[in-house]
């Protein structure tokens, strides 16, 4: 399942639905396209010659399978250097008034979160998954925005995301049963991309 997003410069972008534990990997992959039109995969997709995010974090240690962790200043600064001649990146603590700024400012911000089985936030501490949260949606009396994940669109309100970002409970970077020795706690804050 995959969905296609128009840029506010007219571009088509697709959303596609991820493949394993890879998440993150398709949440940038899709920012780094919609904001700057830079097209890297998030898996190769069987074609072990083709660039990917997934070949090229493995590569340099920033995933163990495809799974993203990381959303501290170090992991903003390695993705600016994708591109530092184009990409914005930063790390910062997951905040509805930030969100709001980084959307109102033309960026995109991608937010861990729990996610259920319907794909909606919940407040139970697992399944973390990551999220682009794409434009505010106006509301009376809720903060409300598109979100994207899953190859799929959703209507998240952006206190609900925040408060399930912060339940996301601590694990190890070895839960995926890959790196044994790590002991790394996770950090889940959210990274904003803003436009150029």
């Amino acid at each position: 399942m995959s969905i296609t997003v128009t840029n506010p410069e007219g571009r088509n972008v697709e959303f596609k639905d991820q493949r394993g534990p890879t998440c993150g990997l398709y949440a940038l992959s899709f920012v780094l396209e919609y904001l700057y039109d830079i097209k890297i995969p998030a898996t190769a997709d069987g074609d072990k010659t083709r660039e990917s995010l997934r070949n090229k974090f493995k590569k340099d240690g920033r995933t163990v399978i495809g799974e993203l962790y990381d959303a501290t200043s170090s992991m903003a600064d390695y993705i600016k250097a994708l591109d530092p001649s184009k990409i914005k990146c930063q790390s910062v603590a997951c905040d509805v008034t930030s969100i709001i700024e980084t959307l109102n400012g033309g960026g995109l911000c991608m937010v861990p979160f729990c996610v259920d089985a319907s794909g909606k936030p919940d407040h139970s501490g697992i399944h973390a998954h990551w999220c682009v949260v794409q434009k505010n949606v106006a509301h009376a009396s809720r903060k409300l925005a598109d979100t994207c994940h899953w190859g799929a669109k959703f209507l998240f309100d952006l206190d609900v995301l925040r408060t399930s970002n912060n339940a996301i409970q601590d694990v190890l970077e070895s839960w995926w049963g890959k790196d044994k020795d790590s002991t790394d706690p996770v950090s889940y804050t959210h990274l904003t991309l803003p436009t150029t």
